[in-house]
């Protein structure tokens, strides 16, 4: 789910980003061991650990576990085309060390896209909004970036035949994704607060079609000129 949070001031942000170049060797990440250039893709599983996200009630489903499961499926198919993926996590924890604080967390996440040198930046969230009416997944891009509206364009319109319809790309000034200074989006990929969403989110084989589909447009958007990919 989009969370717009307040931006740090830029003495902490600072102390934030030089504490992350001390320990990113230490965050958990995945990729793909192979010789030669190959296009780097950070996929960013929304919250985790003390964030849980949206939750459907008070025992859930939980956004956070929807998001890494998707994320991690999505690495597999894009590294099956030799595209080089890391996680910002891999398993259910928060990405910046403890104390846990969102705003910070949203950084280190921007910051171990830029350490990883990404081509583009991925990020996984479930939706969710009060009259439990709406349905389906909606990708945002960075707000004011070309080969991000580029990139959003071809995932939205891999899921399209999920959703049933064509939902165009929306633009959003989201912190994580303003920091990556790459093409960037945020999936999210339907709304948990939906019955007929909900039962599908938290079903394996729907979260393998949703990935399949994120991976499919991708894929399409790096077959592009080269000169599309800038930020």
């Amino acid at each position: 789910m989009i969370r717009r949070v307040a931006a740090m001031s830029p003495v902490l942000a600072l102390v934030a980003l030089f504490c992350a170049s001390l320990v990113l060797w230490k965050l958990p990440h995945e990729s793909l061991a192979v010789h030669g250039p190959l296009p780097v893709v950070v996929i960013d599983p929304g919250h985790g650990g003390p964030d849980p996200g949206a939750i459907a009630g008070p025992t859930g489903p939980y956004e956070k576990n929807i998001n890494l499961a998707i994320a991690l499926t999505l690495s597999t198919f894009l590294q099956s085309n030799r595209i080089q993926t890391y996680l910002t996590r891999t398993t259910d924890q928060a990405v910046s060390p403890a104390p846990y604080h969102s705003t910070r967390d949203l950084h280190w996440r921007a910051a171990l896209s830029r350490h990883w040198h990404a081509a583009i930046f991925v990020s996984i969230h479930t939706n969710a909004e009060p009259t439990a009416k709406a349905l389906g997944p909606i990708v945002y891009y960075r707000a004011g970036s070309r080969s991000s509206y580029a990139l959003a364009q071809q995932v939205a319109s891999s899921l399209a035949p999920l959703a049933g319809r064509l939902v165009p790309p929306r633009p959003i000034r989201q912190l994580v994704l303003q920091e990556t200074g790459v093409p960037a989006i945020n999936v999210e990929v339907g709304f948990i607060t939906h019955p007929l969403d909900q039962s599908r989110l938290v079903n394996s084989a729907y979260q393998i079609q949703l990935a399949r589909a994120i991976n499919q447009g991708i894929t399409r958007y790096l077959a592009l000129d080269p000169q599309e990919h800038h930020a």
